[in-house]
Formats: C-alpha cells, sequence, structure tokens
C-alpha cells in the first residue's frame, strides 16, 4: 500500500501541492489522472524519493520513503519518469539489466540474467535487445525502459505516462502486458 498524509510540496508562492492524503492499495493499477501542471508528475517522483517533501509523511508497503535506505528502497519500489536520457551507446539487454542493480550491485547472477530475459521477453524486445539505444524508435525505447523497471522486481511500480512515444497498438499492448505484470 501507497500512504500519502498531509504531504505538502511548495516551489513558489503561487505553485504549491497539498496538501494530500491519500492510500492506494497494493495490486492493480491505478491511475493518477488531471489537467498538465495539477502536480502528478511531482506526487510521484515524491512517492519514489526523487523529489523530497517539504512536510507530511509517504510510506510504500510500511515503509517510510524518507528515512528508508535507499538500497532498501530501490528493492520496495521502482519508478520511470516521464523523461528519461540515456547513454546512446548501452544495448536494450544492458539498459534493462541496469534494473538488477539494486539486487546484484553490478554483479549480475544467472538468476538476475534470467529475470532481464524475462522482462525483454514479456514486452516483446527480444529481437531489439542487442540493438543500442539510438537505433530504437520512441516507442521501443520507452518499452525497453518499461522493461527496466519490470526487472527491478519490485512490489511497487511507478510509472509517469509509460505511454508516451507509443502508437496505439503498442498503447494497447502496453496495458495488456502491465495488467499482467
Amino acid at each position: 500500500m501507497i500512504t500519502l498524509k498531509e504531504v505538502h510540496k511548495k516551489y513558489s508562492s503561487e505553485v504549491a501541492i497539498g496538501p494530500v492524503t491519500l492510500e492506494i492499495p497494493t495490486g492493480g493499477i491505478t491511475a493518477l489522472v488531471g489537467p498538465n501542471g495539477a502536480g502528478k508528475s511531482t506526487m510521484l517522483t515524491m512517492v519514489g524519493r526523487l523529489l523530497g517533501i517539504d512536510s507530511g509523511s509517504i510510506e510504500v508497503a510500511g515503509y517510510d520513503v524518507a528515512s528508508t535506505a535507499s538500497k532498501d528502497l530501490a528493492k520496495i519500489v521502482s519508478i520511470l519518469r516521464q523523461e528519461n536520457h540515456f547513454v546512446t551507446r548501452l544495448t536494450v539487454r544492458q539498459l534493462v539489466g541496469f534494473g538488477r542493480f539494486p539486487h546484484s550491485k553490478g554483479r549480475l547472477t544467472p538468476a538476475d540474467e534470467e529475470i532481464i530475459s524475462r522482462s525483454i521477453d514479456f514486452l516483446d524486445l527480444s529481437e531489439l535487445e542487442g540493438r543500442y539505444l539510438d537505433q530504437l524508435s520512441g516507442g521501443q525505447r520507452q518499452r525497453a525502459y518499461v522493461a527496466m523497471v519490470l526487472a527491478q522486481d519490485t512490489e511497487t511500480v511507478l510509472l509517469d505516462e509509460p505511454l508516451n512515444n507509443l502508437d496505439m497498438k503498442h498503447s494497447v499492448l502496453m496495458m495488456q502486458h502491465l495488467k499482467r505484470a
């Protein structure tokens, strides 16, 4: 479960978010819906501790996001931001392998390799796994990033606009994949 209690974030005297109190149950898919600039991405990045909160508290699976060690939090929650900067000389398989870092610390085991392969297969990227990220379309690259997050193998996965750059066919397929995940 994700729990936000009286969470506030202030950017300026005119731009603030909160107070937000919210409980999101474990399992299933929950979508945050609202207009551009409403704070949806900010909320996700605060839950994933990529952005600090000004006041309040956030818990994921009973762990306080602010005080849980990063190495432990990375085994509980994974996040894919709306915008991702990529190193062009990474292959799809190498990128997906980064999802295993919280578990392997860079020394991939056969079990890690199996999880990487499953994530690649799950998102129909097998034919692309040896290609470099700069050789992919935006939609293919987005699927590779989602595979990386799934390879992290956390109970909670935060995806900020996971359908970005996907055509209609792959948007439908992505939602079907996420329902199965």
